[in-house]
């Protein structure tokens, strides 16, 4: 079966359109109200980005930025102390709308750089942009419209690709609520615990519990990088990917990049990962 096929067979398109997208809003548990629905019609959406200073991995998740069809957006990066400097020359030399950089100050934990970065932010909709992971040009827009017309305080996939260049492996994930692809109205962004690992699990934990929220299904849209580096190690992205829906590997995983090298930068990526390479992100 190739990918294509192996990709129909759990319900995944290449590049869906917005009607063939499933979507199920969960509503709160009892006594709580779910959030009203929100009409404005193109608010400002605020792209949250917490980074350490690795600008070979940030360039990527920049390029995919820079790309989405959405335009009414900014990004704003809450960058480690030490690597202040070196991503402010970097987010200058760039040719991206909308970008501010802080900088926080030393002895903050991981939830309270994010904390910071909601405080910064000046969009009435708050969206997780993880400065390690791909997203296709139309993940905003996506993301929005399910927001908006599910009258949800937040709005996540239900799966996404977890994608780890260095075995080549990729995964549909199993369905969840997705921490870093949550796409929040302001007044409902969790407020993160003062702490590096599990923070974002248990923020979104209690949202679910208390507010409605959907849960859309086009994993190809958002790319989970495995770099090496992220904050988890690499027994918990095996379990996500021992539970996955369907896996690819060998040369079914070179097939799914080239499909999927259209819409993000993921053969420089992999190149780059692979320590093969520096090239500028390419995306169509």
């Amino acid at each position: 079966m190739n990918v294509l096929s192996r990709l129909e067979s759990v319900g995944v398109k290449l590049s869906p359109d917005i009607s063939e997208i499933n979507c199920t809003v969960f509503e709160p548990i009892p006594g709580f109200s779910p959030a009203p629905p929100k009409p404005q019609a193109e608010p400002l959406v605020s792209c949250l980005m917490m980074t350490r200073g690795n600008i070979d991995l940030v360039k990527y998740s920049l390029a995919c930025y820079r790309h989405q069809t959405y335009a009414n957006r900014e990004l704003v990066v809450v960058a480690e102390p030490d690597a202040g400097e070196k991503v402010r020359a970097f987010i200058a030399a760039q040719e991206a709308p909308n970008v501010r950089v802080f900088v926080a100050p030393p002895g903050l934990t991981l939830g309270d750089h994010r904390n910071l970065g909601t405080a910064r932010a000046r969009g009435e909709v708050l969206a997780c942009w993880d400065d390690d992971d791909l997203s296709d040009p139309r993940r905003l827009e996506t993301s929005l419209s399910f927001l908006k017309r599910s009258g949800a305080a937040a709005a996540f996939f239900s799966r996404m690709l977890i994608w780890w260049p260095q075995r080549k492996v990729a995964a549909i994930s199993a369905r969840r609520a997705w921490e870093g692809t949550i796409t929040a109205w302001r007044n409902y962004m969790p407020i993160y615990a003062p702490i590096e690992r599990g923070g974002d699990s248990v923020a979104i934990d209690g949202l679910v519990k208390t507010q409605r929220v959907a849960l859309f299904d086009c994993p190809l849209l958002y790319v989970r990088a495995i770099t090496g580096r992220n904050t988890w190690d690499a027994d918990h992205f095996e379990r996500f990917i021992s539970v996955a829906d369907c896996t690819f590997e060998g040369e079914q995983f070179d097939e799914l990049n080239e499909l999927l090298a259209g819409r993000v930068p993921i053969l420089d990526y992999a190149e780059a990962l692979n320590g093969r390479g520096d090239a500028a992100p390419r995306v169509i």
